[in-house]
């Protein structure tokens, strides 16, 4: 059985390659590409490509390609690919890469300032399907920080509100933000390696928020030089920090420090760009449907990021539903 790639995105290579199979899941399949030490994802979805995935252009649970139905049988399996056509040892089965169209990965800049009306959709959606589905982190969560002041021992910067990994991120949640703002990329660094590999998952959330962030901050930099050099100075650093993650969450910030993203987030800054209701909704439910919470923790870092130079919008995500002044608000942002 010859299956098609419906579109393989810009870091697939073109020519014949070798690779092993990494992992095995039922959405998704890594292989490991030979001599080269990064991944691609092989991948089933109607919604979303990836800068490093093959997209199929039917649902099939893709440990069905493999030739044993054990998933941890499979790994370390070889594959290759020669004139277009991808095999996996003596599976039958067979992925035609030869028409597939190209994801590039870019995400489009915003040509107009962000609109509250769209900011609150994104934020009040977000907490509401993030309470629905039990996620660990809860953006409302994550920004109910203590005031400057509470009670000695109790730190301001820190959430208390939520799970453990709320708690634990909104620190440095808060610092990444005041950093950016201040394009202090050493600040933004030890913020970042905080955040690398915390929290359970493939990706875990830490991760997912980072990259998110990066989309943010790419879409909003205005082709300014001092922001683009901080991007390119944070990016650095996160592509040492990025080593303390696994393999596959390594990959998609490989991706997000050189700008590439998936489809689904690229389309949420379209819809952003664009400002209709209907569309922002559709595409911010396609956005945070993608794995189990990756993609409403990638959501969580995209509203950070877009903050950063906006300041307009700051109040949304950093003032808790309880009464602050302008004042803590500052404190808090500076003082992280």
């Amino acid at each position: 059985m010859q299956l098609h790639a419906a579109s393989i995105g810009s870091a697939v290579p073109r020519d014949n390659f070798n690779a092993t199979i990494q992992s095995v899941f039922d959405s998704s399949l890594n292989l490991r590409l030979a001599h080269a030490g990064r991944l691609i994802t092989i991948l089933i979805s109607d919604h979303y490509d990836l800068p490093q995935g093959i997209r199929l252009d039917k649902r099939i649970p893709l440990p069905y390609l493999t030739p044993s139905a054990s998933l941890i049988a499979n790994v370390g399996l070889r594959a290759a690919c020669r004139g277009g056509i991808l095999r996996f040892g003596s599976s039958t089965l067979t992925i035609d890469l030869r028409c597939a169209p190209i994801w590039e990965g870019r995400i489009p800049a915003l040509t107009r300032p962000i609109e509250r009306g769209a900011w609150s959709i994104i934020w009040q959606t977000l907490n509401q399907q993030q309470r629905l589905k039990g996620t660990e982190l809860i953006v409302d969560d994550l920004f109910q920080s203590r005031s400057p002041h509470a009670p000695l021992g109790q730190r301001a910067g820190h959430s208390d509100q939520g799970s453990l990994l709320t708690r634990k991120l909104s620190q440095p949640v808060l610092q990444l933000i005041a950093a950016a703002e201040r394009l202090d990329s050493q600040i933004a660094k030890d913020a970042a390696q905080k955040m690398i590999g915390l929290g359970p998952g493939v990706t875990p959330s830490g991760d997912d928020v980072l990259i998110g962030f990066l989309a943010g901050l790419y879409s909003t930099a205005e082709n300014e030089p001092e922001r683009l050099a901080f991007i390119q100075t944070f990016g650095e650093s996160l592509a040492l920090l990025s080593k303390e993650t696994n393999e596959i969450s390594r990959t998609y910030l490989h991706h997000a420090i050189h700008g590439q993203f998936s489809s689904s987030m690229s389309a949420l800054l379209d819809a952003i760009n664009d400002g209709a209701e209907e569309q922002l909704i559709s595409a911010l439910k396609d956005a945070m449907r993608v794995g189990h919470s990756s993609g409403m923790d990638s959501v969580t870092g995209l509203l950070m990021g877009l903050a950063v130079w906006n300041k307009e919008i700051i109040p949304h995500p950093i003032l808790s539903r309880r009464e602050r002044g302008k004042q803590e608000v500052i404190w808090q942002l500076h003082n992280a």
